[in-house]
């Protein structure tokens, strides 16, 4: 159990970060919308911001803490989870390696203009790839049960059917994701919340202090029957009409008295388990808005659009991430604080939306601007705050010359690479220099040395300290023989002097630090 318990403590720092990473995009697409244009020429436009900001909300560390649900059961039955640690490892690492290729290609460009995923479908392959990891993690743990429970045997079924249903449901030409840039999509609907029932079942389970049963299956059974009809009728037949969009949206109505009932039966409350709580609270709000204004005459008149403003950011910034944090609580101790503190945020984000959203419908007459600069204050409210409580976590002690040497490194090259790949053009051109695209291989490389310093800090320090010195000599002597060659201006001669000088600093006085 150590073992699992150290990964999560390794982790959850880079979740932290991508997470962060996650807030400050929306706070800038928010800027944006309000008329801050100096980064819209910039790799951080618009539809960057926007793209960025719900891929790693969707798929980032509010996912990935989802999935360890199982094991916090499998901790609470007394299963050993060391077996689970190395598989664990590699399926949180592909997942890692898909949020990187996703951020990098929507950085690029490769945009699809999607709501719920706009990245390109074939990265889907590695997150079904990252998926075999996790299941053989269950099996090596579920192995230890003499007689396998229920609710595992029907979660093995349902690990192999999810990669699949990955691959087919987010598939261009027959999936459902893209049915859902414009107009109703009401089996979509019933679909996505369908699989959080189960989740809401295994979470209701894992924070039960008695043996819970749940009961009133007709309540799931139903939406499910529905909703594998919907698909088959968009795969065999074509398009549904507003009428069966209808029907499928109103099914959720379902889920409604099955979680109260469940919660009731397992005597969970708000005091017991908050996040969780919560979490179904926001999903039972979402779930019966969106059934009340699915009603063309109902949703016309306080918004004019098919897709209703501050929706998503209760059901995802709320609900899927208060899932997330009573699973993570489970192995990660969280500040009591921070429940509050984000209930205030999404709280100023969803009032001021949805009022500029009944404003812009012509509903009530408040002015939309003042409302989305309080938007934009939440949002930089929650960066502050994520900062904060990061901050708490960190490990006060001194630092070292050596590791202040790699934090340097880290900012000149990690942090300068991010800037310069985000606004190189537009920095260049204020410097005066010559921008090409080819330099964007040249911040690769910068960010890749950034990051060895940053491992630096706690992990062989005097090893990755000589590892990069050997590095900016060899690139700095290059980039001062370009310059002497006239390939490229002044700003390489910068660069190679300041990557020489730095190597020297810590080859030279190494047996100081």
């Amino acid at each position: 159990m150590d073992k699992f318990y150290r990964l999560i403590e390794r982790i959850v720092p880079i979740w932290a970060f991508i997470f962060l990473g996650s807030l400050l995009v929306g706070v800038i697409f928010a800027a944006q919308l309000l008329g801050v244009e100096f980064l819209n020429e910039t790799l951080l436009n618009p539809s960057t911001t926007r793209s960025l900001h719900i891929t790693l909300m969707l798929y980032g560390p509010i996912m990935l803490a989802l999935s360890l649900l199982p094991f916090a059961l499998f901790a609470k039955e007394g299963l050993d989870l060391g077996d689970a640690v190395e598989p664990l490892k590699n399926y949180f690492l592909l997942w890692h390696l898909f949020l990187f290729m996703a951020t990098v290609s929507i950085f690029l460009g490769a945009q699809r203009g999607l709501p719920f995923y706009d990245f390109a479908y074939e990265l889907n392959f590695v997150l079904a790839a990252s998926g075999i990891f996790y299941i053989v993690a269950i099996f090596k743990t579920i192995k230890q049960y003499k007689a396998t429970p229920l609710w595992v045997k029907v979660s093995k079924t349902l690990l192999f059917i999810a990669p699949l249903a990955l691959l087919v449901l987010m598939n261009p030409t027959y999936g459902q994701v893209e049915k859902t840039l414009i107009g109703p999509h009401g089996d979509n609907t019933l679909g996505m919340s369908f699989t959080l029932i189960p989740l809401f079942y295994l979470m209701i389970k894992l924070h039960a202090k008695e043996s819970f049963t749940p009961k009133w299956h007709l309540f799931w059974v139903i939406p499910l029957v529905g909703y594998a009809l919907s698909v088959a009728t968009r795969i065999f037949r074509g398009e549904l009409s507003y009428a069966e969009e209808w029907v499928y949206q109103w099914l959720t109505f379902a889920y409604a008295p099955l979680l109260i009932k469940w919660c009731r039966d397992a005597n969970i409350t708000l005091k017991s388990t908050p996040y969780l709580v919560v979490s179904i609270w926001a999903f039972l709000f979402v779930m019966i808005q969106g059934n009340i204004l699915f009603i063309p005459e109902i949703r016309w008149p306080f918004h004019r659009n098919d897709l209703i403003v501050a929706h998503a950011h209760v059901a995802i910034g709320l609900g899927i991430f208060f899932m997330s944090l009573s699973v993570l609580k489970y192995f990660y101790k969280l500040p009591q604080s921070f429940m509050r503190f984000w209930l205030y945020v999404i709280a100023i984000i969803f009032v001021s939306l949805s009022l500029a959203g009944f404003s812009e419908a012509g509903f009530a007459n408040i002015d939309v601007i003042s409302m989305w600069w309080i938007r934009l204050l939440g949002g930089i409210v929650a960066v502050i705050g994520l900062v904060y409580y990061a901050a708490l976590k960190m490990d006060k002690t001194k630092l070292s010359l050596l590791q202040l040497y790699h934090l340097s490194g880290f900012a000149s090259d990690g942090l300068g690479a991010f800037i310069l790949f985000l606004s190189a053009p537009l920095l260049f051109e204020f410097l005066g220099f010559e921008f090409t695209p080819y330099y964007y291989l040249v911040f690769g490389f910068m960010g890749f040395v950034g990051i060895l310093h940053l491992v630096g800090v706690t992990k062989e320090p005097h090893f990755l300290a000589y590892m990069t010195s050997l590095a900016r000599l060899i690139t700095g002597t290059i980039f001062l023989s370009l310059f002497y060659l006239g390939t490229i201006d002044a700003l390489g001669l910068l660069v190679g002097f300041y990557d020489i000088l730095y190597a020297l600093l810590y080859l030279m006085f190494r047996s100081r630090l």
